[in-house]
């Protein structure tokens, strides 16, 4: 094969697996909860542990999927959990993992944010190695109580 036409055909796969990456535009949310914060119900174990953290955090203005709160509290070093507040129902639930843990020497597809979210999407993004295990990008869309996963991309190399 030519040179030319493998590199045309290496850029071709690498925009096709660039198209296929979930943007937050691609689950828009239009409308954001206004109005005043219901106060969280707390069901989980994991959720009654941290309910100072919950309480305090799921409070108004939403920052996930138009009505939601992204409510994050630290677990050690380089270590992340979180949970999600409806900010219009006080229905609390347990995110995509228990624990997230980011270390800062792995190369991450789109960026290095543990988390990723918006107010006007329901793209959630996760980097890191949940349960300690199978490091890479997440990528997951909100529908209402549960993370439906959509793409995985396992980490890069260990940076320099």
């Amino acid at each position: 094969m030519q040179p030319s036409r493998m590199i045309i055909g290496l850029a071709v796969t690498l925009l096709a697996a660039a198209a296929q990456i979930p943007t937050f535009e691609e689950f828009h949310v239009s409308e954001v909860f206004r109005g005043p914060a219901a106060k969280p119900v707390l069901r989980t174990q994991v959720q009654k542990r941290f309910a100072t953290q919950i309480r305090e955090q799921a409070v108004a203005p939403p920052n996930f999927a138009g009505h939601y709160k992204v409510v994050e509290w630290g677990c050690g070093t380089s270590c992340v959990s979180m949970a999600v507040a409806d900010l219009a129902t006080g229905n609390v639930y347990d995110g995509p993992f228990s624990i997230l843990w980011y270390g800062p020497n792995y190369e991450y597809e789109g960026g290095d944010d543990e988390w990723e979210y918006r107010v006007s999407s329901r793209l959630l993004v996760t980097r890191g190695c949940p349960e300690l295990k199978n490091c890479g990008t997440y990528y997951f869309e909100g529908r209402g109580y549960r993370f439906a996963r959509l793409r995985f991309a396992p980490h890069g190399p260990l940076l320099p």
